[in-house]
């Protein structure tokens, strides 16, 4: 181990004397003056390729032609190669070191192989910049491409859902079509002649219902007019009916009162209708319904019973039959229904009943 050190240490020695040799001999050069004008040329063209010219703190970098600087570009390029000479020595001692360590020769340097180097790393990066701007530009293809096969995408997306939705309906109408065709089967389907005809019987029965609304509705304005004509007799009737109770009242306070004046009358009342209904031949007098009423008379023939019909609303006699008799007195009920003159038809009824 020591014997290495002591080699890495005696080549880092022999090749820090050859770059002392080289800088004293610059330095000696550089003593015995300058022929600038003869040089000047070549000079700026090395000068401009050293790194120490293209450094900001460089004199000579703002003006090369001046030979007043030289001395001090000459300083600061000394001081330069001296801080190379110590990365250089380091270097080497690192790679002695290293290849000491590992058994393996120290990589050397050849003369132009650094310019080779920079050569082929100068059209490496002329190859890389080609393959940049190729790239860039498949990027930016690619990009492009993927946008469109996004929005194509998309388009295609919903034109399949369109189809599917397309698809579905298809396949529901076919399946309506197969539960027609199976519930009405060829047997039982309908003609064009049938088909026609029966289109025919709804239009005359369309018609015939549109008469009927026509038709009801003329009998609802004339319903209409006669319920405000029944709602103005029960208005008149609920006031006879107040007095009437009024009256009623009154009667059973004067029979509370001792007061037979009333009942008296009633008993009178009472008789004469006994009276009447035996000198008319009326056995008994029944009403149905609301607006039906039965007279039963006693005939020669036996007993008749004669049926008026009012209406429900305004109470009008409207008809009468005959219950027990076969005679015929729509005549007579026409006219009476005409001028509301059911005394008239009772005597013309009785009339025909009774002959002399």
């Amino acid at each position: 181990m020591a014997a290495l050190a002591n080699s890495s240490m005696y080549a880092s020695t022999s090749v820090g004397s050859s770059l002392s040799q080289a800088v004293d001999q610059i330095h000696a050069s550089a003593s015995t003056g300058f022929n600038v004008t003869r040089h000047r040329d070549q000079f700026q063209e090395r000068a401009l390729k050293d790194v120490t010219m293209n450094s900001n703190d460089s004199a000579m970098m703002l003006d090369p032609s001046n030979p007043l600087l030289v001395r001090e570009e000459m300083q600061s390029q000394k001081e330069y190669f001296k801080r190379i000479k110590l990365t250089f020595l380091e270097q080497q001692a690192k790679m002695h070191f290293l290849s000491s360590v590992m058994g393996d020769d120290p990589a050397t340097v050849q003369p132009g192989e650094n310019e080779e180097l920079e050569t082929q790393n100068a059209e490496m990066k002329a190859e890389l910049k080609v393959l940049k701007t190729s790239i860039e530009d498949m990027r930016s293809s690619t990009i492009s491409l993927a946008e469109d096969n996004a929005a194509k995408h998309a388009q295609m997306t919903q034109q399949l859902a369109e189809a599917q939705a397309i698809q579905k309906q298809i396949r529901d109408m076919e399946l309506e079509l197969a539960r027609i065709k199976a519930t009405h089967p060829p047997e039982d389907r309908m003609t064009t002649a049938e088909a026609n005809e029966k289109l025919d019987n709804q239009i005359e029965e369309i018609q015939d219902l549109t008469d009927r609304i026509s038709s009801t509705q003329s009998r609802a304005d004339s319903t209409r007019e006669e319920v405000a004509k029944v709602a103005k007799e029960v208005q008149r009737l609920s006031r006879e009916r107040e007095r009437e109770e009024a009256r009623a009242k009154e009667v059973r306070e004067g029979r509370e009162a001792g007061d037979t004046k009333v009942d008296e009358i009633c008993r009178w009342l009472t008789s004469s209708m006994a009276f009447y209904k035996s000198l008319l031949g009326i056995k008994s007098v029944k009403a149905v319904s609301d607006n039906e009423l039965h007279l039963e008379y006693d005939v020669p023939n036996g007993p008749v019973t004669l049926g008026l019909v009012f209406d429900e609303y305004t109470k009008r006699f409207i008809d009468a039959h005959l219950i027990g008799s076969d005679i015929d007195i729509s005549e007579p009920v026409g006219v009476a229904a005409g001028s509301n003159d059911v005394p008239g038809l009772i005597a013309d009824v009785l009339v025909r009943l009774r002959p002399a």
